[in-house]
């Protein structure tokens, strides 16, 4: 479960009536570099990655940039343990006990139950049936300001808990739930596993999406990272290869065009 205190849900109800959900905004690491514009509550992010990609370290990146800048942060965990995700903050230099603490991030164990083991974390997920998701969400989402971001790491598992025509029926409602409250909402779609009619119903209901690629460029397996689209304003389209260092940190780099002969 992710129900957040009762200390954190006052401080966050002050916010709701301070500050208006179609004012705020955020500026997303990385992401801001390929839109050149912050998000506002309420948006839609999808990004369709390979499953061989550098996925992960993109998300961790992300949301360890959001932290240090004051974005609130509910991070659902999918592909691996928490105390997996905590290492790789701190080998990035965060820590992320004061985060956790004040439940300024929330982490939430979404891998334990596969193993058929109890989690023994905070928040975790009973399944990824939809029927238990709903009332999860359902539940806690007065608990988050508006601006605050959803990050679900691999949604792509919770369609394969159930089938594409209820997911498609069910993530509608999902999603309209955290935009109707402001929050901005990031999800994660392996390529290559759905129906193409999965992937055009997801892009519809997203404000933004990105492709994660890996690919061959000069001889070299890369990754690559373009914004696909984003509705109602003009976006650079391009690829740029994501390079990861040895502290985990990444970094978009502009990929040289060929001049012609």
């Amino acid at each position: 479960m992710f129900l957040r205190s009762s200390q954190s849900t006052r401080q966050l109800s002050a916010c709701l009536t301070a500050e208006s959900e179609s004012t705020v905004q955020v500026d997303l690491p990385v992401i801001g570099q390929l839109l050149n514009r912050p998000v506002k509550a309420g948006q839609v992010l999808v990004f369709i990655f390979d499953a061989d990609s550098q996925w992960l370290m993109l998300i961790l990146n992300m949301v360890a940039e959001m932290l240090r800048k004051g974005t609130e942060v509910l991070y659902i965990s999918t592909s691996r343990q928490l105390s997996d995700i905590r290492d790789n903050f701190r080998r990035q230099g965060l820590d992320t006990s004061p985060f956790e603490t004040d439940e300024r991030l929330v982490l939430s164990d979404a891998f334990t139950f596969k193993t058929g083991r109890q989690s023994t974390e905070k928040y975790h997920f009973p399944s990824l049936n939809i029927a238990d998701i709903s009332l999860i969400s359902s539940k806690s989402l007065d608990q988050w300001a508006p601006g605050s971001v959803r990050l679900f790491e691999n949604v792509s598992e919770v369609v394969e808990a159930s089938d594409e025509k209820s997911f498609l029926k069910f993530y509608r409602t999902w999603i309209s739930r955290f935009v109707t409250k402001g929050r901005i909402v990031i999800d994660g779609f392996v390529r290559g596993v759905h129906s193409d009619a999965l992937y055009t119903s997801v892009m519809t209901n997203a404000d933004g999406v990105f492709e994660l690629r890996t690919e061959e460029i000069e001889g070299q397996m890369e990754n690559t990272l373009r914004a696909r689209a984003f509705k109602g304003a003009p976006v650079d389209t391009s690829k740029h290869i994501l390079r990861v260092a040895e502290d985990l940190s990444v970094s978009l780099e502009a990929i040289k065009k060929k001049s012609p002969l």
